[in-house]
C-alpha cells in the first residue's frame, strides 16, 4: 500500500485521542475508583504468595487504551487516494540529445563531496531532476556519438526515461566521435510530425564535429527553424585539457589497471561553442556554458522556467475507505482485554 495516497476524511475526530492520556492520568492519580474491598488488617493480603501475573496487571489496561485509539482512528475515516489525472493536452515536448563521445569520460566536473565523477555522471544527475519537473511533458530521450541512438520515444512515463538515463554509457552507440548533425537530425524527426503547443530540442555536448560530416550542422538548425522547433544548445566542461578516463572500443569499456582501477590520462578535448551558438541563435534557443554540476543545474531550470504552457487535466476523484482495519483491530484487541480481564488477569472485586 502506498502510505503517502492515504488522507483523513474526517480529521478533526483525532482531538478524541487528547482524552486518552487524561484518562491514564486520574487513573493513575486514583480519581476514577474502582470496586474495592476493605480489610480491617492486612495481615491477610500480605500472607497472600506473589503471583509472576501481578507484575502483568496493567497489560489489559494497555490493551484497552489501545483498542480506544483504533476506534478514533476509524471514527477519523483513512482513506486511499486512488484519483487518477488524465493529460487531455500535452504542454510541451521535449526531446533531449545527450553526447556519449569519449570526452564525456572526463573529471573536470569532479567535486570533493562526489569524488572522481564523469561528465556523464554529472549530466544524468541533473537531467533525472529536470525530467522530474516536467511532469505533464512528454519527454524522448536521444544519445549521439558519430551516429544518433534513440534511447527513449517521447512519452509520459518519467520512471521510464528515467530508467533510460541510466543505461547511458559511452559506447552505447558504438562509435565515440561526435557529429552534432546527426544528433539534431535525429531529435527533430522525433518532434516534427508532432502537433503540439511547443516543441524543443536541448543538445548537451562537449565537442566538435570529428570526424568531420558531409553537412554542415546548420543545414539541420534552418529545417528546424522551418518547422518551428526551438533548439536549446549546452557546451559541457571546465577546461579542453583535463584528466580523464580511458575508453577502450574493443571492450566497450574502460581501460583499466591490473588491479581494476581504471587507467587515467591528460587529454585536450576542444569544443566547437561557435557552431553550438549558431544553431541554438537561428532556431530563437539559447546557447549556455556549463563548467560544473552547480551551472548545469541551473541551465536546466532556467530552461524548464522559459518553456511553460498551460495543461489541461481530467481529474478523476476516487477513495476507497480504509476504517474497517482500525476497527476491526480495536475490537479484537478489546475483546481480548476482556478475556484477560476474566481469565488470568481477573480482579476481585
Amino acid at each position: 500500500m502506498e502510505s503517502h495516497r492515504i488522507v483523513l476524511g474526517e480529521p478533526y475526530w483525532l482531538l478524541m485521542l487528547l482524552i486518552i492520556p487524561i484518562m491514564i492520568w486520574l487513573k493513575i492519580k486514583g480519581k476514577i475508583n474502582e470496586p474495592s474491598l476493605k480489610f480491617s488488617s492486612l495481615a491477610t493480603v500480605l500472607a497472600i504468595p506473589n503471583d509472576s501475573r501481578s507484575k502483568w496487571i496493567w497489560f489489559p489496561s494497555l490493551l484497552r487504551y489501545f483498542s480506544l485509539c483504533c476506534f478514533v482512528v476509524a471514527l477519523s475515516r483513512p482513506q486511499i487516494d486512488r484519483s487518477k489525472e488524465t493529460i487531455l493536452s500535452s504542454g510541451v515536448d521535449i526531446v533531449l540529445a545527450v553526447d556519449l563521445s569519449a570526452s564525456m569520460l572526463a573529471l573536470d566536473m569532479s567535486d570533493s563531496e562526489q569524488g572522481e565523477v564523469t561528465r556523464l555522471d554529472v549530466v544524468k544527475d541533473v537531467i533525472k531532476k529536470f525530467i522530474d519537473k516536467r511532469a505533464y511533458d512528454r519527454i524522448g530521450l536521444v544519445a549521439f556519438s558519430v551516429d544518433p541512438y534513440l534511447v527513449s520515444a517521447l512519452t509520459l512515463d518519467k520512471e521510464h526515461l528515467r530508467r533510460n538515463v541510466d543505461r547511458l554509457k559511452v559506447g552505447l552507440t558504438h562509435q565515440t566521435g561526435t557529429n552534432v548533425g546527426a544528433a539534431l537530425a535525429e531529435g527533430i524527426n522525433r518532434l516534427r510530425p508532432i502537433d503540439s503547443k511547443s516543441r524543443i530540442l536541448i543538445l548537451l555536448t562537449d565537442g566538435k564535429d570529428e570526424p568531420s560530416p558531409p553537412h554542415s550542422p546548420m543545414v539541420y538548425a534552418e529545417g528546424a527553424l522551418k518547422d518551428k522547433i526551438k533548439i536549446y544548445t549546452i557546451a559541457i566542461g571546465s577546461d579542453s585539457r583535463t584528466k580523464t578516463y580511458l575508453f577502450d572500443p574493443s571492450t566497450r569499456d574502460l581501460v583499466k589497471h591490473p588491479n581494476g582501477r581504471p587507467v587515467v590520462q591528460i587529454a585536450d578535448y576542444p569544443v566547437d561553442k561557435e557552431i553550438l551558438r549558431k544553431i541554438s541563435e537561428k532556431t530563437n534557443g539559447e546557447f549556455y556554458e556549463a563548467k560544473n554540476k552547480e551551472r548545469l543545474t541551473l541551465i536546466y531550470d532556467e530552461i524548464d522556467r522559459l518553456e511553460k504552457s498551460e495543461v489541461e487535466l481530467q481529474i478523476s476523484a476516487i477513495f476507497q475507505d480504509l476504517f474497517q482495519w482500525p476497527l476491526g483491530l480495536g475490537s479484537i484487541v478489546l475483546l481480548l482485554q476482556v478475556f484477560l480481564s476474566r481469565t488470568i488477569f481477573l480482579k476481585i472485586p
